[in-house]
């Protein structure tokens, strides 16, 4: 598989990714749900290697997934294989003694919540650090203690995960952003406007994040799918989220065909829609297993889709 370049990094990756947010399992944050049911540890820890066999080379997790659980997985797992891979965290979100969600921007919580990032993870160095806030007032204590950790070896270089603009010109005042984490997929496209863009031109990596839009893009969920009650897609079911939802099933069933007419499943093209904007350094979906993995790393084998191919999908979506 053809590598892409990670910003100005001067890092090469498999465009493929994997997104480690399943792996935490099912919390409650703020008296609902906000992780996700159907995994195990075992085989979380399966898929992980198994992905390295694959050439997966970039790891996405953060401090709250599972809080702490995922990057537990991550660290035993990848520990035999660290010196190939790339390994990117997050911070900002914690949780208070009643569960209630806390955003913690000051200098020293990050500094220590790196600290506790990297014991968990089972390494000296995280490659990628990002802000998790998708909005802060106080992007200036997060800027210096990246800056921090940096000058202390503990991190390579620093990023945001957001979808705002504006934040990311913040994060990139001091012009040393070295990646920007955000959503890209076919239900969502408000990236190619200012975000993409933005971060070619200024050699920023763009990590694409929810390629398959948490599942609605895989095309196995109907109007009548129900999720366990303690998984963060019941929300997708609630209020006026249920027109959402069905609004995206019917674009999925629009878009059907023309996966079966290149040759693929809805998810791979899912991620070869994306995957044909050259601003993307890095899909990273997630997967609960082995063959979840090996499907979303198949798309990355495929040739890409052609000019027709793409005007189908953006017909197909605009329906």
């Amino acid at each position: 598989m053809a590598t892409r370049a990670f910003g100005k990094t001067g890092w090469q990756v498999n465009p493929i990714g994997l997104g480690c947010w399943e792996f935490g399992g099912a919390i409650m944050l703020d008296g609902r749900p906000d992780g996700w049911t159907g995994v195990s540890d075992e085989e979380s820890e399966a898929t992980i290697k198994r992905a390295v066999e694959l050439g997966v080379n970039f790891f996405d997790t953060s401090d709250m997934y599972g809080w702490g659980h995922s990057e537990r997985l991550v660290g035993r797992a990848l520990k035999s294989s660290r010196d190939k891979v790339l390994i990117a965290s997050k911070v900002g979100f914690w949780h208070d003694a009643e569960g209630k969600r806390t955003l913690n921007e000051s200098k020293d919580y990050i500094v220590r919540a790196c600290e506790a990032s990297l014991r968990r993870l089972q390494t000296d160095c995280l490659d990628v650090y990002q802000c998790h806030l998708w909005r802060t007032e106080r992007w200036a204590e997060f800027l210096d203690a990246f800056e921090k950790l940096q000058k202390q070896g503990k991190i390579r270089f620093f990023g945001v995960s957001t979808n705002d603009f504006d934040m990311i010109q913040r994060f990139d005042e001091r012009r040393n952003l070295g990646a920007v984490q955000a959503n890209y997929n076919l239900l969502d496209r408000h990236a190619e406007k200012e975000i993409l863009p933005y971060c070619r031109a200024r050699g920023i990596a763009f990590i694409c994040r929810g390629p398959l839009a948490m599942g609605r893009l895989s095309g196995k969920y109907t109007r009548d799918t129900k999720f366990d009650a303690d998984d963060i897609r019941t929300r997708w079911l609630e209020g006026d989220n249920c027109k959402s939802f069905e609004r995206d099933i019917e674009i999925v069933e629009h878009l059907k065909p023309v996966a079966a007419k290149a040759g693929c499943t809805m998810s791979q093209l899912a991620i070869r829609f994306v995957l044909s904007h050259d601003g993307v350094s890095v899909v990273i979906p997630g997967a609960k297993n082995r063959t979840q993995l090996e499907q979303n790393v198949t798309a990355g084998l495929l040739p890409p889709l052609t000019h027709s191919e793409i005007t189908a999908v953006q017909r197909a979506v605009a329906t």
